[in-house]
C-alpha cells in the first residue's frame, strides 16, 4: 500500500510503498476513508519545534486522525469487542494506552494521558504507524463505532471529530467546565477554533461566544459555526469594554505570546485561560498579575475515548458540523504548504487515492 511517512532527515513526508499490516490478536485492520492534516504534522516535520524533538528518530507513517471501515479482526476481537465486525464504520482514537490498574491516568479515565501514550510506543502518527496510508492496524479499543452511516456523518466529519473537535471538546467541557450562562472567547478560528465555537454554543450551551482572528475571511465561518460576535485582535478589548462583557473562559488556539497576552487582558477576574495552541515553544507570564486577577491557567492534551463518542453523537444529532474539505492523499505536500502559509480556512482531510478512484 502507499503511505506518506516521516523520515527524520526529510523536511516533508516521503511516499513509500509498505506492506498492508496484519492485525494482532487484539487489533482491527481499518481501511482508511479519510485522514486529517493537523498543525502538529507540521511540528513533527520542523526540526526546530518541540514536537519534532519529542517524536522518535525513526521512520513512521504520519497522521493521527482517521475514519474508515473495519476489514479484518484480530483473533480475540470478536469475544472482547462484539460490537466491532467487518464493515463497522469507525472513528480512530489514535492511541495505545496501557489500561493497567497501576496506571494513574488510565484508572482516572484519562487514557489520553497514559504514561505509554507517548510518541514512540503510544500514539499513531507520532511514533506508531499513522493514518496517512490506505490501511492501519489499531487496538480494537481505539476503533470507536460511528452512531450513523457515512451518508449522515461523512468520513471527513468523523475524521475531524478525532482531534479537531475532540481536543476543544475536552478543553471546554472537561477542563474549563463551560456551561449555560458562560461567555467564551475563542482566539484563532482555524479547524479547532471553529469547532470550539460550535461546541461552546450549540453543544455546551454557552450564553455568548466571541470569536477572534486576524483573518476577516474566517468571520463568516465563525458566525455560521455559532459565534455571536467575531472581531479582529485590534478591536477585541475595545469590543469587550463597550459590550461590558465578563469573559468566563478564554481559549487560545494559536499559542503565541501575543495571543496569550490578549487572552490575559480579556479574561474577567476569576476566569479561566486555556492554552491549546502550540505556536511558541515558550511563553512568559507574570505570576503576580495572574494572582491578582485570581485566574486559572489550564492546558490539556487531546481527549478520551468516551469524549470522542460524545463528539460523534453531537455530529450525528446535528449539533456540531465540522467544516471540512477533502483532497487526494497524494496531495499531502501541497496541503502542508497551504497550512504553513495560513491559507487553510478550516480542516483538510486526505482521502487515499485508491478510495478516490473507486
Amino acid at each position: 500500500m502507499m503511505a506518506y511517512r516521516h523520515v527524520p532527515s526529510e523536511p516533508n513526508p516521503v511516499a513509500q510503498r509498505i506492506p498492508v499490516p496484519s492485525p494482532a490478536a487484539d487489533q482491527v485492520l481499518v481501511k482508511i476513508l479519510a485522514a486529517g492534516v493537523c498543525h502538529s504534522d507540521i511540528g513533527i516535520l520542523d526540526p526546530g519545534s518541540a514536537l519534532n524533538q519529542a517524536v522518535p528518530k525513526s521512520t513512521f507513517t504520519l497522521g493521527h486522525e482517521g475514519a474508515g471501515t473495519i476489514v479484518a479482526l484480530g483473533s480475540s476481537v470478536a469475544s472482547t469487542h462484539p460490537s466491532l465486525t467487518v464493515g463497522t464504520y469507525v472513528a480512530l482514537w489514535c492511541a495505545k494506552p496501557c489500561a493497567l490498574p497501576t496506571c494513574a491516568a488510565c484508572t482516572a479515565g484519562l487514557q489520553n494521558l497514559c504514561g505509554t501514550t507517548r510518541m514512540a510506543d503510544g500514539l499513531h502518527g507520532l511514533g506508531l504507524e499513522g493514518t496517512w496510508a490506505e490501511y492501519i492496524a489499531v487496538q480494537a479499543s481505539s476503533a470507536i463505532p460511528v452512531p450513523a452511516g457515512p451518508a449522515r456523518v461523512p468520513p471527513g466529519a468523523v475524521c475531524s471529530a478525532t482531534d479537531a473537535a475532540l481536543s476543544p471538546y475536552h478543553a471546554l467541557k472537561t477542563c474549563c467546565g463551560v456551561r449555560a450562562g458562560h461567555t467564551v472567547l475563542c482566539v484563532g478560528l482555524g479547524g479547532l477554533g471553529l469547532n470550539a465555537v460550535g461546541i461552546a454554543k450549540r453543544v455546551l450551551g454557552a450564553a455568548r461566544v466571541v470569536g477572534c482572528d486576524t483573518r476577516a475571511s474566517a468571520f463568516a465561518d465563525a458566525r455560521a459555526a455559532g459565534a455571536d460576535d467575531v472581531v479582529g485582535p485590534e478591536d477585541l478589548l475595545g469590543f469587550i469594554a463597550a459590550e461590558k462583557l465578563a469573559v468566563d473562559v478564554a481559549i487560545d488556539f494559536v499559542g503565541t505570546q501575543a495571543t496569550f497576552d490578549m487572552c490575559f487582558a480579556a479574561i474577567r477576574p476569576g476566569g479561566t485561560i486555556h492554552l491549546t495552541g502550540l505556536g511558541a515553544n515558550e511563553l512568559a507570564y507574570r505570576p503576580l498579575s495572574m494572582m491578582t486577577k485570581d485566574l486559572t491557567l489550564k492546558t490539556s492534551f487531546w481527549g478520551t475515548r468516551t469524549e470522542l463518542a460524545e463528539v460523534l453523537q453531537a455530529i450525528a444529532d446535528g449539533l456540531l458540523t465540522p467544516k471540512v474539505a477533502s483532497r487526494p492523499m497524494s496531495q499531502c505536500l501541497e496541503v502542508l504548504d497551504e497550512l504553513r502559509a495560513g491559507k487553510v480556512q478550516a480542516r483538510i482531510t486526505l482521502v487515499p487515492d485508491a478510495v478516490v478512484n473507486e
